[in-house]
């Protein structure tokens, strides 16, 4: 075998750490190691000249001199005296591990011992193919099941990527492996942790961290309250894609705060919490973030725990099966400069056992929601009620906009339980809530106004039914009918209206009603029964049929074309029947119309 020279190369000056950084002292002694921690140390060393040594000084300028390594080793841990080791590469080998020179910036977790076999403990092997990536690299899982007794902790701007991911892991179907699958004495906070500046020592802030086509498979674990990727602090600018948490016995995702920091910026496309025993997602003041067909299902808590997520976006995701809320949104949203609402859009839930949506936040920025589906959900352990919703807004200082809710009941997938939820909308305590539109079947009640509400907005086109989806009781309202008083401060432009109702003016002035521009003027339509008509006098008198005559009718009557003897009219009536007009002259035939109106 060849030995593969070292040192005396500009990358020495700082060589491959966690963070990119790791830097030598000048005059430090460094000594080389099989391992990142404890191992063996590499003694079987050569100088420049070819002569034994068993460690190398740095420079003045804290360099490393060059010297040839064992044979055969290809890359080593150097310990300069420091808390932690950084690992060095040959400068005579490429990925391949031929020579060349070329750096390695895909490192295959085989290649540092990993077997992916189910029963062997990776930890060590796939942490140091983490360690050892430059920024900027991938750490690549072949397919295969890792197994792991500790935490990983993926370094800033490093991306570890598997084959693929797999959404579930389901009897009877194509399931080839890429996991990682903690064993069952695993101990630690989270199967990955992202670390921030402090807890990680780097010398930069901690971001750009990427995790691709991977599945986290918690089947194993016995240890309550383990995550599956976690992260405290100021981490930005994490990209998630593709990845599947299932069965950790904590949190799929949570983000917490270190040091006054909280992680920002996140983008989670594709992600699948699957039966974790804590939330599905669990975030807490996440500026920024973007969460794009992520679903989370079965999880022991609420399917996303959103806890202040300004200038943040939802898109198409999916909340399903969890025992508590299906979306949460609630904290403190503030009311600075630098707070912000979230915007949920396109986004569905079902079968939960809570609320589908459930809005309880403070603050003052608003909370969009739209094209919101809910079905099932309210499950309340099979017995429904509760004053579960599909969409629920309580106790919310932050405004609520909603545009387009749908919310559908019904009972487990087997057919048996209790139909849910109780209401399709409820909205109990809030300050500002507006719904546009939507239809809302529910077990008792579609729309339900809990009260306490400062501002509560229903628009004019929301359907509502009750009872079972097989025999559905219908509480359509007219396209027009905004189910109480439509109370419009201003004025109210219509370029045309139609009522099929009483339309009451209060306004106490001379001028209730004004017809203001020229030409304008009021129509009553004519016939049987009418309002106003025109009739002829014969010898002086003629009797009019019409129903709609009370005993405090007022008939105005005028005369519109002279006939015969002229004379002075007076009007007759005879309540429920009509009414009479006779002339004081026996010989009028004059036309004579009539106008009916009644006191208010």
């Amino acid at each position: 075998m060849a030995r593969f020279d070292f040192g005396a190369g500009v990358a020495d000056f700082v060589v491959q750490p966690s963070d990119g950084m790791w830097t030598v002292a000048a005059g430090a002694v460094v000594t080389f190691w099989d391992a990142a921690a404890d191992g063996v140390q590499y003694t079987d060393l050569l100088d420049g000249a070819g002569s034994p040594i068993t460690q190398v000084t740095a420079t003045a300028y804290g360099a490393l001199p060059r010297f040839r390594g064992p044979d055969g080793v290809t890359g080593m841990w150097a310990d300069a005296g420091g808390p932690t080791r950084a690992w060095m590469d040959a400068h005579s080998i490429t990925t391949g591990g031929t020579a060349g020179g070329s750096v390695q910036d895909w490192l295959n977790v085989r290649a540092f011992g990993a077997a992916g076999d189910n029963v062997s403990d990776d930890t060590a092997a796939i942490q140091a193919a983490l360690t050892a990536c430059p920024m900027g690299g991938i750490v690549y899982l072949p397919a295969g099941a890792y197994r792991t007794s500790a935490p990983l902790t993926i370094p800033p701007a490093v991306t570890l990527m598997g084959t693929h991911t797999n959404l579930m892991t389901v009897v009877g179907l194509v399931d080839p492996p890429c996991y990682i699958r903690p064993l069952a004495g695993f101990a630690g906070a989270a199967v990955i942790q992202l670390l921030d500046q402090i807890d990680g020592g780097y010398t930069t802030i901690s971001a750009e961290h990427r995790i691709l086509n991977v599945m986290i498979d918690g089947t194993d674990l016995e240890a309550p309250g383990i995550d599956g990727i976690q992260a405290r602090g100021n981490i930005q600018n994490v990209g998630l894609r593709d990845l599947t948490i299932r069965h950790v016995t904590g949190a799929g995702i949570n983000t917490q705060a270190n040091g006054g920091f909280f992680p920002y910026s996140w983008r989670c496309h594709r992600v699948m919490i699957d039966n974790v025993g804590w939330h599905g997602f669990a975030v807490q003041v996440m500026t920024d973030i973007t969460m794009v067909d992520c679903q989370a299902i079965g999880c022991g808590a609420n399917g996303f725990e959103i806890n202040n997520a300004a200038n943040s976006q939802m898109i198409g995701c999916r909340a399903e099966w969890n025992r508590g809320e299906g979306i949460h949104i609630t904290g403190d949203w503030a009311t600075g400069a630098g707070s912000g609402g979230i915007l949920i859009g396109d986004c569905s839930t079902d079968r939960n056992d809570h609320n589908g949506v459930l809005v309880d936040a403070t603050g003052s920025p608003p909370i969009q929601i739209d094209n919101l589906l809910t079905r099932r959900d309210g499950r309340n352990d099979g017995a429904g009620g509760g004053g579960y919703a599909g969409l629920a807004v309580d106790g919310a200082t932050i405004p609520v906009i909603v545009g387009l809710v749908t919310c559908y009941p019904g009972v487990d997938d087997n057919g048996t339980q209790v139909n849910s939820p109780q209401f399709g909308a409820r909205f109990t305590d809030s300050a500002y809530v507006s719904v546009a539109a939507g239809f809302l079947h529910a077990a008792a009640a579609g729309w339900s106004d809990g009260g306490g509400n400062t501002v509560l907005r229903r628009g004019l086109n929301i359907a509502e039914r009750t009872g079972t989806t097989a025999a559905p009781v219908d509480a359509f309202a007219p396209p027009t009918d905004v189910a109480g008083n439509l109370d419009v401060g201003g004025y109210l432009a219509a370029s045309s209206g139609q009522s099929a109702g009483q339309w009451n003016i209060w306004a106490g002035q001379a001028k209730a009603l004004n017809l203001g521009a020229a030409g304008g003027g009021i129509a009553i339509a004519e016939g049987a029964n009418a309002r106003m008509n025109v009739a002829t006098l014969v010898a002086g008198a003629v009797t009019v049929a019409n129903t709609s005559v009370t005993a405090n009718t007022r008939a105005l009557v005028s005369r519109q074309a002279g006939g015969g003897t002229l004379g002075h009219l007076t009007v007759t009536k005879t309540p429920g029947v009509g009414f009479t007009i006779t002339s004081s002259s026996n010989t009028d035939t004059s036309t004579v119309a009539w106008v009916l109106v009644e006191p208010a």
